[in-house]
């Protein structure tokens, strides 16, 4: 924090500086774009190995911080999710589409895909398991962990800081493909439909938002680890209303409703990047406390 306060880092914008504190490309409005940065990366390159790198203090000097970031939980999973724009095309296939942040901007730069996080507790990922497995049986995901997941990481959150949406209804079952001595594989199917619903007035009634995703997925199960060993999951869904579609929106796009595509994915959670808390559990959790408890 001391750091960020030093080079006059936060909000929403850009500020390069080295290890050691000192700022580069001072007075001017950066932007995350080659031909911004790469006269800083020069001028950064120039500078002699002492003023790039800095000198850490010691560790057991540093004052504990106000507000401690929390972990995962122990035993639980961590999953990173992905959201993007998509598009169908003429051949009938959804891909991936380029949108710009300001089109009408001649410096326009386009919209990265966007990242969160989705944590279970060990309980949560436990009850994914089914006790006796048998090919075809299925299993009926606990309604605390599909809200959990389609109000968080199953909406369109490309706009950066986006509030997770209320569920309105929401499905997930596991049907057991395959089983081994070593191994439990479980296909996914699932939808939501979270926030307000579609309607003639929702392009123009103040701070609506809505959307709806259909999810596939396959789950694996080390039954020697008794641990998941991977958690894969796709979804395409649409998303819609005023409040990110105003005509001051950063990212603008024609269609409307439009279409967008999530991925997930299994991390260790060794890493700090991996450890990151999921961003509504920190912020904006419109969808109600994060881990509720069991909905009968």
């Amino acid at each position: 924090m001391a750091f960020c306060k030093q080079i006059g880092a936060g909000g929403n914008h850009l500020v390069v500086a080295t290890a050691n504190g000192r700022k580069l490309g001072e007075g001017r409005h950066l932007k995350l774009c080659e031909k911004e940065l790469a006269g800083i990366v020069r001028q950064y390159q120039a500078l002699p190995a002492a003023q790039r790198q800095g000198r850490l203090d010691d560790p057991g000097k540093a004052a504990p911080p106000k507000r401690p970031v929390p972990d995962p939980p122990p035993g639980g999973l961590v999953i990173r999710g992905f959201c993007t724009y998509m598009k169908a095309g003429d051949d009938g296939k959804i891909n991936r589409t380029q949108r710009f942040y300001y089109n009408e901007n001649p410096d326009r730069w386009a919209a990265e895909t966007q990242s969160d996080m989705l944590w279970l507790t060990e309980a949560e990922w436990s009850s994914l398991i089914p006790d006796d497995p048998q090919t075809g049986a299925k299993v009926h995901v606990a309604v605390t962990i599909t809200q959990r997941f389609y109000s968080t990481i199953g909406i369109d959150y490309m706009e950066g800081s986006v509030n997770s949406l209320t569920p309105r209804d929401t499905s997930m079952t596991l049907t057991v493909k395959s089983v081994t001595s070593d191994l439990i594989s479980m296909r996914l199917d699932g939808y939501g439909r979270m926030g307000k619903e579609l309607t003639d007035g929702s392009r123009q009634n103040g701070r609506t938002r809505g959307c709806e995703l259909r999810t596939l997925g396959l789950i694996n199960y080390n039954r020697k680890l008794k641990k998941i060993a991977r958690f894969d999951i796709v979804g395409i869904g649409k998303a819609w209303g005023n409040k990110m579609n105003y005509i001051r929106r950063e990212i603008r796009g024609e269609d409307y409703p439009w279409m967008y595509g999530i991925a997930c994915e299994l991390v260790t959670g060794d890493s700090a990047l991996d450890r990151t808390p999921p961003y509504n559990l920190l912020h904006y959790g419109s969808a109600g406390p994060y881990f509720a408890r069991d909905k009968k």
